[in-house]
């Protein structure tokens, strides 16, 4: 399991302001728990197209470009959500259907082992395939 990283005040300032200087002198640790949400600015079409934000957005390209976890994020931030709904309805009226006993993914044998070797968007499935199941029960 993960290690739980607390928000200090100084870095909710920092992301609430949207200060680059201030996000800039973050520890690792600190910086952490904003990762998903500086991954989400960096890579999506800024509103505020100022040369000022455009430089910020570099920074925060920087920083990030260091850390590897960073992949991951933008993997998951990539899945087609809207087609994962899909899916997931799909699921539900197939186990409601079927009597809660049948799923898109039960014929995995292992699926955590399934998880570890599939894409992101495949985890996502699986994910929701379990929770599905816990909440039948």
């Amino acid at each position: 399991m993960g290690h739980r990283h607390d928000v200090t005040p100084q870095t909710f300032e920092a992301i609430r302001t949207v200060e680059v200087e201030k996000i800039s002198s973050l520890t690792e640790t600190e910086i952490r728990p904003l990762l998903p949400c500086l991954v989400r600015m960096s890579l999506c079409a800024p509103l505020d197209a100022s040369e000022e934000w455009v430089e910020g957005r570099k920074h925060i390209l920087k920083i990030l470009s260091g850390m590897e976890i960073v992949n991951s994020i933008v993997a998951l931030l990539s899945v087609d959500f809207n087609a994962l709904e899909v899916d997931a309805r799909k699921e539900q009226h197939l186990r409601q259907k079927a009597g809660d006993s049948e799923s898109l993914l039960s014929s995995l044998p292992c699926p955590a082992l399934e998880f570890e070797r599939s894409d992101p968007a495949r985890r996502l499935r699986i994910i929701i395939s379990e929770l599905m199941n816990i909440m039948n029960q």
